[in-house]
C-alpha cells in the first residue's frame, strides 16, 4: 500500500525523498564512534538501539521507494553526497576527538606506528590556535570545535 501511495501521490512521494537523502546523509558508523568516545558505558546498548532502528527504519524505506539502496532515484544527489562524505566524515571525527579532548583534559590520542609526529609549522595553523586565546580548554580546542561544527 505504501509503495503505491509513493507512486501514486505527489506530497508522500517527496516526503520519502527527503527522509531518503536524510539518511543518506546518516552515519552510524560515526555515531557509534560518538558513543565510544563521548556516552558514559551504560547508555551504549541505547545507542546500539537507535543503529539498529535506523537500519531497520532504512530498509522500510527502500521498500516503500522500490529502490535496492538510498538515492537510487536521484543519481546526481547520490554523487553530491559521496564526494562531500570524506570531508565529513573527517569533521565528524575531528569533531569527536575535540569534545572527548574538552570533556576529558587528561585524553590523550595514542598515534598508531605508521603516523609520524612530524608536522611543518605554518602560519595559518598557528593562527587557527590563537583565535581564542581566553578559551578555557587548551590552545585550539574550542576553535576545532566550532570550526568542525561550521564545516559540518
Amino acid at each position: 500500500m505504501f509503495h503505491e501511495m509513493y507512486n501514486a501521490w505527489p506530497f508522500f512521494r517527496v516526503t520519502i525523498d527527503l527522509v531518503e537523502m536524510v539518511f543518506a546523509k546518516g552515519d552510524p558508523g560515526i555515531a557509534a564512534l560518538y558513543d565510544k568516545l563521548l556516552v558514559s558505558e551504560d547508555l551504549w546498548s541505547f545507542g546500539e538501539l537507535l543503529r539498529s532502528d535506523y537500519e531497520e527504519t532504512k530498509s522500510l524505506l527502500l521498500q516503500v521507494a522500490g529502490h535496492n539502496e538510498l538515492l537510487e532515484g536521484d543519481p546526481c544527489l547520490k554523487q553530491r553526497l559521496r564526494l562531500r562524505d570524506s570531508y565529513i566524515t573527517t569533521l565528524n571525527v575531528c569533531q569527536a576527538y575535540t569534545l572527548k579532548r574538552i570533556r576529558d583534559p587528561t585524553y590523550n590520542v595514542t598515534l598508531r606506528p605508521h603516523i609520524t609526529k612530524e608536522y611543518i609549522e605554518s602560519k595559518p595553523a598557528a593562527e587557527l590556535v590563537s583565535l581564542n586565546p581566553e578559551s578555557e580548554y587548551a590552545p585550539g580546542l574550542e576553535d576545532t570545535l566550532i570550526l568542525t561544527m561550521k564545516g559540518i
